[in-house]
């Protein structure tokens, strides 16, 4: 018999493969697995080899080219994510969560990162609660500034008063949401948060899916805290037909992937640019577009071609430069493929992503605004200079040999049986 795990999340685009192959690495085992999602999952978590369960109330989007996040304007002080996933409908979350740990005699419990209030049910139900963080690390420390800004590192004292002072903004906004989550806690008989952040450092394990050579861990590390190595896996979505080259006849030009966001950050414009800039560049260019692109209307010349949907492991083989908004799972593959990379960040995580491309000399950060101009001067530096490829190729090495996942699995497994040997011996 299995040990019953539920997964709480939402579709969120870049989100997703990285929990789908953490659910496949359990179901390996003897994990049986449960997701909690909106409906447009039910299809791909029942592919998946697992059981979905839908929410009754939020979160009831049937089509994922709905914006979820609408955070295409975002900006520092206010994102909306906040208010429509993370804390909004935390109580309904956390309500529907303890009612499926019960139903479901659940073991263990993962929570989406965007989800994280609901470790409450676990920790209510007394059973143990892992949190998947999809992206690099994004809480401040005192050797760095908290994530989604787009901040370089810096050294010296003014960069440590701006990383101070900007950690205590972040523990600030997050803590607008302590009342709300400490009614809960208290209508549950629990201690209230003396920081909203105490949810994240009380899971029992927290998990980042990346390189930790690629992120800017905290230090010292929080005591949850671990490396798994990034998820390759391509979107469910992802057409799997082979790829192949459209322009057969003459292969001897580098073919550049334009490849940004599956969810909508309003980047057409961006996209257009990009084209515009290899248009009169000798190579080629092929466009990738998500679902919530793919209905868009873009000029294209001869050299461009336009694909609403490929898998990247099946793509970046060919291809020679990757052209990104740089959301995390298409920077990792392209780094897996040894491809490196011109990052045009959106908002979310991609900014620091994109710095971090940097920091590993495996490719150059642009504004979203950048023109095709510029643009294409980033794209012959590139191929013009060696290193960048080196470089990339010195990464996928580093991917390619990551183990972490399988050290992790045994304390997963450790943590589950102790649990329920406790349970058993209270029976």
């Amino acid at each position: 018999m299995g040990k019953n795990t539920l997964i709480v999340t939402v579709e969120g685009g870049g989100n997703v493969p990285p929990i789908y192959g953490f659910a496949r690495k359990l179901m390996e085992t003897d994990y049986d697995i449960t997701i909690l999602s909106e409906p447009c999952m039910k299809e791909s978590v029942n592919g998946l080899g697992a059981s979905f369960v839908s929410y009754r109330e939020h979160f009831l989007r049937q089509d994922m080219k709905e914006d979820l996040f609408k955070d295409y304007n975002a900006t520092l002080i206010k994102n909306p994510v906040f208010d429509t996933v993370m804390f909004g409908p935390a109580a309904y979350v956390i309500e529907h969560t303890i009612e499926l740990i019960k139903s479901l005699s659940i073991d263990l419990l993962v929570v989406d990162f965007l989800l994280f209030p609901a470790v409450i049910a676990a920790k209510y139900m007394k059973i143990p609660v892992i949190l998947l963080n999809h992206m690099p690390e994004i809480l401040p420390g005192p050797n760095r500034p908290p994530g989604n800004m787009g901040l370089r590192l810096g050294k010296g004292f003014a960069y440590r008063l701006r990383d101070r002072f900007l950690g205590k903004l972040f523990t600030l906004k997050l803590n607008e949401f302590k009342p709300m989550l400490n009614r809960i806690m208290t209508s549950l008989s629990m201690e209230p948060l003396r920081n909203t952040s105490d949810l994240i450092y009380n899971a029992d394990l927290k998990l980042i899916q990346t390189l930790k050579s690629f992120d800017i861990p905290i230090e010292p590390a929080p005591k949850n805290v671990r490396y798994t190595g990034p998820v390759l896996d391509d979107p469910d979505w992802a057409a799997s037909e082979q790829w192949e080259h459209p322009w057969s006849e003459q292969k001897d030009r580098p073919i550049v992937v334009i490849a940004f966001s599956s969810t909508f950050q309003n980047q057409t414009q961006v996209i257009q640019n990009c084209i515009n800039a290899i248009k009169n560049l000798p190579v080629y260019g092929i466009v990738t577009l998500g679902p919530a692109m793919e209905d868009i209307e873009l000029k294209c010349p001869g050299n461009v071609v336009v694909l609403k949907s490929v898998k990247h492991s099946l793509l970046f083989p060919h291809a020679d430069l990757v052209i990104t908004h740089g959301g995390h799972g298409t920077i990792i593959r392209s780094l897996a493929n040894g491809l490196p990379m011109i990052c045009l960040p959106m908002g979310r995580d991609q900014g620091d992503n994109a710095i971090k491309v940097e920091l590993c000399n495996t490719g150059i950060k642009l504004s979203p605004k950048s023109s095709p101009t510029r643009i294409k001067k980033a794209i012959e530096q590139i191929l013009s200079n060696g290193n960048y490829k080196q470089n990339a190729l010195n990464m996928k090495e580093k991917i390619v040999s990551n183990e972490g996942f399988d050290n992790v699995l045994v304390e997963i497994d450790d943590l589950v049986i102790n649990n329920i040997k406790k349970k058993n011996k209270t029976l």
